[in-house]
């Protein structure tokens, strides 16, 4: 069993959550990513240094996949730094300070709550953001909260946000079912930190972001066509929540091809579900699924052409002939 070593930056003998964890993550996050974030926080505070993917999915009883999806999504987000050897295999995972009570507030990730009550009442005269609030009502088909408000003015105030880049990160992530406005404050310093200060160049990040979903259609040989939100959703969980790289994705879309003649999307997805279940990482791991399921069928076919495949009667033929004696 590999175990990895585990560092952290907090005191042993307590687990400490920051509240700006809590307020950043906790609205969007999986569940079973913060479970397996919240079990490594307290192996950290531990005596032991180390442990393993598989100890961890046994005491959550979840997959070792779902381990290191978890490990990748959170460095992903700077929660934690992975180390890895040639094999790519993770030998440390060391938490960040960006989740440390104790750390200071970096300028990229400030806080709406920042916004003091009276800058609040000042924006509150702004043309601009009185009818961004009007705006984001309309989309969100309700009032808008206080906390909201407060939001939208740390984007205004310090962020630097158009009124126009605003209006489109708020249309952005509402299409995409996203409502809360800790999702967009989330977006909106991503796109602060990669220095985005238009919506042209938010309209390119986006599509960059969402470059394989085109590839994923290209494979299927639609071409020319925008993806819907249910064909979205389909794509999503194969590359976020199943961790699917492309060439696996590709390799189902050649075999719904195969299958089916059609671009059919609902059949990928059983495909890629299936190999999920199955715990396929690699190519490699698809070949030895095909090997063990054709080892399967021939080893439980019977061949149709053997007459040793019925079964046989068996006659007296002395007791025949005496009926056919007393018949007579």
């Amino acid at each position: 069993m590999d175990t990895i070593r585990i560092k952290s930056c907090f005191s042993q003998d307590v687990t400490v959550i920051a509240n700006d964890f809590l307020d950043r993550f906790l609205p969007d996050a999986n569940g079973d990513f913060l479970k397996i974030y919240l079990c490594l926080l307290r192996t950290a505070g531990r005596r032991s240094d180390s442990f393993s993917v598989c100890s961890v999915a046994d005491r959550l009883n979840c997959t070792e996949n779902d381990v290191l999806r978890a490990l990748r999504y959170w460095e992903k987000e700077r929660v934690v730094q992975l180390t890895a050897d040639e094999d790519g295999k993770i030998t440390e995972v060391a938490f960040t300070s960006y989740c440390s009570p104790d750390r200071e507030t970096a300028p990229a990730v400030m806080k709406a709550s920042q916004i003091t009550s009276e800058r609040m009442n000042e924006l509150g005269e702004n043309d601009d953001i009185r009818e961004l609030f009007f705006i984001a009502q309309q989309y969100l088909g309700r009032p808008l909260t206080r906390s909201e408000m407060q939001k939208i003015c740390f984007f205004y105030d310090n962020l630097r946000f158009s009124a126009d880049l605003i209006d489109y990160l708020i249309d952005y992530c509402v299409s995409r079912g996203k409502n809360s406005f800790h999702y967009m404050e989330k977006v909106a310093l991503s796109w602060k930190e990669q220095g985005i200060s238009t919506v042209h160049e938010a309209r390119m990040n986006v599509g960059n972001y969402h470059r394989e979903y085109y590839d994923i259609l290209k494979c299927l040989g639609i071409n020319n066509h925008h993806p819907v939100d249910a064909e979205i959703r389909l794509m999503k969980k194969w590359l976020e929540k199943y961790g699917f790289s492309m060439d696996i994705i590709r390799e189902a879309c050649t075999r719904t091809l195969m299958g089916t003649g059609k671009p059919t999307l609902n059949y990928t997805d059983s495909i890629l579900s299936r190999w999920y279940q199955a715990g396929v990482r690699t190519k490699e791991d698809i070949l030895e699924l095909d090997s063990r399921k054709a080892e399967k069928t021939a080893s439980g076919k019977k061949s149709a052409s053997s007459f040793s495949d019925f079964d046989q009667r068996t006659y007296d033929f002395q007791e025949l002939e005496s009926l056919l004696t007393e018949k007579n």
